[in-house]
């Protein structure tokens, strides 16, 4: 035991000096020190003569020195002593090139291509040093070859399908990585990512998608090739056809649902609330023992409400249908338990579409008094009903609710946003000092979006604070945002012109186009919205709500009007000229998504 224990720290120690020794090496070449890298490389390349990486550098330090007959000497010889490791005659080659010997070169060239081993590793150390060398037709030749003369022809499937795809060959490198992947499916993660780095157009897809339903022709029980299939389409943003060969897959491998479920979700978040809702409808076909049922049932209806607004107004018979929808589910499955969130979804819809506020109340209120559910459930109704108590003008007791959840989840995500939203409500009211101390202390909320706006709205106060003496414009303002918050658009509009009347040149100017802004999206005025939109940040492009308002209106035209000329140009304008934006992020990623750089 003891002796072993010895060598292992030999071993150990070993290891350790010679990495130690590599990076000295490594940075006395850089230092120029040639001649003290030469002594450590050549003595590390002596105690190791199967590392190359110790004789090319060791070459390269002779190379420097210009003592180029040492320099051919040390590899002629490495290459005597080791006659089998082929990639030594590359590295000879691309020396003898140097010193401009092309035709010892070439025969060194020949001799490689002629004496392929049926040995992988040689194969592979081999090909990589061709492509090294820039040869990399003559690396492809010899990873052919390998395939040929190796019974595991997939060894080499990746360098070879990498090099193809270097010198242009792409449907040679889709032939043999779809090959590699009916015969290994733990290369289907290696694979994606690789074709996602590639391609960077919609025909490159369009060719994988030919190749890999080619192949499902013939390997019809391969379930790998239907979830690829699905893949390329999701790259192509045809969620239907994504959507159609995971249902087909679902059914193959006996309905785990995940794939179906999880597609779904992306195109209700992408708005693709069609194939959204195929995709749900699919679930719950199915019953409810499977485990995304619930969840399923949930977001259908979202989808369908999302999916009825996207341009017009809901209509009343959609409306019925919707809300039979939800009631008719909520009766059904109201014991488990588990349809609390749909309730919870049902009173927004009957406030948002139906004009029904009170009875939106009272079936957030029947959720908290049933006592049953969790605390984070009930903290999330508490919020949800202080915000309906508060459009209907009860400003006090949507404050102790809010004021009740901050107090039970104090750090939480659920405090900070009850704490945002109890700040807000003060600041509607005029009480600017104490909601701008909490915008403060939340501008480090570990939810993204709570901490954007409460930056958002502590330098809004700040940018207009003590403009006049008794801050009477800011107090106009914010009861404003308080009428649109109750949606009582008519009466904001008033006064927010009266704004503009009562303080000409006041630095709210912008945030009255911004406010207008957001009436109008509520009315359905889009052509307004736009006017509003643009003078905010054309007028004031170095004012506050410039970005905001840059950002909003891509997003209106992106998935409003489906403008995605207009919204790419309004992204790119954003991230290049407000670079310090919370949105540049956003912005950015949109833009490349839209110009075809990355898949959704």
């Amino acid at each position: 035991m003891k002796q072993l224990i010895s060598i292992f720290i030999f071993l150990v120690t070993s290891m350790t000096i010679s990495a130690q020794s590599l990076e000295l090496a490594r940075q006395y070449f850089e230092d120029g020190e040639y001649e003290k890298a030469v002594a450590i490389y050549k003595s590390l390349w002596n105690k190791n003569k199967g590392n190359t990486t110790y004789l090319d550098a060791l070459t390269d330090c002779y190379m420097a020195l210009k003592d180029y007959d040492t320099a051919a000497s040390v590899m002629s010889s490495a290459i005597e002593q080791n006659p089998t490791m082929l990639n030594l005659r590359v590295s000879y080659a691309s020396l003898l090139n140097t010193l401009n010997k092309p035709k010892e070169a070439e025969a060194q060239y020949n001799y490689v291509m002629k004496n392929i081993p049926a040995n992988p590793t040689v194969i592979l150390l081999t090909s990589r040093a061709l492509e090294k060398a820039g040869k990399p037709e003559l690396a492809i030749q010899v990873l052919e070859k390998g395939r040929d003369l190796v019974p595991n022809a997939n060894y080499f499937t990746y360098d070879l399908s990498q090099l193809y795809l270097k010198t242009g060959q792409q449907e040679k490198m889709l032939a043999i990585a779809v090959d590699q992947l009916i015969a290994d499916p733990s290369y289907y993660s290696l694979f994606t990512t690789s074709i996602q780095r590639s391609f960077q157009s919609d025909s490159e897809y369009d060719n994988l998608l030919k190749a890999v339903f080619n192949r499902a022709q013939q390997y019809p029980d391969n379930s790998q090739l239907i979830e690829l299939m699905s893949w390329i389409y999701l790259q192509k943003r045809d969620f239907a056809n994504a959507m159609r060969q995971l249902k087909a897959l679902d059914i193959r491998t006996g309905n785990d649902y995940t794939r179906v479920y999880s597609l779904a979700r992306t195109a209700f978040n992408e708005k693709q609330y069609d194939v959204a809702v195929s995709g749900f409808d699919y679930i719950l076909e199915k019953g409810r023992a499977n485990p995304y049922f619930y969840e399923a049932a949930r977001f259908r209806l979202q989808a369908l409400v999302a999916k009825s607004v996207v341009n017009t107004v809901i209509s009343p018979s959609e409306q019925e249908v919707i809300d039979k929808d939800y009631t008719d589910f909520i009766s059904a499955y109201s014991e488990t338990g588990r349809a609390v969130y749909l309730s919870y979804d049902y009173a927004e819809f009957l406030m948002q579409y139906r004009d029904n506020l009170p009875k939106a109340i009272e079936i957030l209120q029947t959720i908290i008094d049933n006592g049953t559910y969790s605390p984070p459930v009930i903290a999330e109704v508490k919020i949800r009903l202080a915000d309906y108590l508060l459009i209907e003008g009860k400003r006090w007791d949507a404050s102790l609710l809010y004021s009740q959840v901050d107090k039970d989840f104090k750090e939480g995500p659920l405090g900070q946003e009850a704490r945002y939203k109890n700040a807000l409500l003060s600041y509607y009211v005029g009480d600017f000092e104490w909601s701008q101390a909490q915008f403060d202390a939340l501008k480090t909320a570990t939810s993204r979006l709570i901490s954007n706006d409460a930056i958002d709205r502590s330098v809004f106060i700040m940018d207009n604070m003590g403009m006049d003496s008794t801050d009477l414009a800011m107090k106009k303002y914010a009861a404003t945002e308080l009428l649109i918050y109750q949606n009582k658009l008519s009466e904001a509009l008033v006064k927010l012109d009266s704004i503009l009347i009562d303080f000409p040149g006041h630095a709210l100017d912008d945030d009255v186009l911004y406010a207008k802004a957001h009436i109008y999206l509520k009315m359905k005025d889009y052509n307004k919205a736009i006017d509003c939109y643009e003078k905010a940040f054309t007028k004031y492009k170095d004012e506050i709500r410039a970005d905001n308002s840059i950002y909003e209106l891509a997003q209106l035209y992106d998935y409003t009007l489906n403008d995605k000329e207009k919204a790419k140009a309004l992204y790119e304008r954003l991230f290049n000229e407000y670079t310090g934006s919370v949105f540049a992020f956003d912005a950015r990623q949109r833009f490349r998504v839209l110009r075809g750089d990355v898949d959704q």
